[in-house]
């Protein structure tokens, strides 16, 4: 389980502790998202979806340098 979690962190480009410090909303939320995203089989779809988030997204989504 640890390791899977390593490679879901890694592809979010977030640490592991983040998956743990959710509250019980954030958490909900985050499996809804998770779960429609998987629904959408059209990649044109998929395009849609990234690129709302995106533009809704402090910094367009992208990871704060540090």
């Amino acid at each position: 389980m640890e390791s899977l979690l390593n490679r879901i962190a890694a592809a979010l480009d977030c640490p592991v502790e983040a998956f743990s410090d959710l509250s019980a909303l954030d958490r909900n939320q985050t499996v809804e998202l998770l779960r429609l995203w998987a629904l959408l089989r059209d990649e044109e779809d998929r395009l849609k979806v990234l690129s709302f988030l995106r533009g809704v997204a402090p910094g367009g989504g992208r990871p704060e340098m540090t």
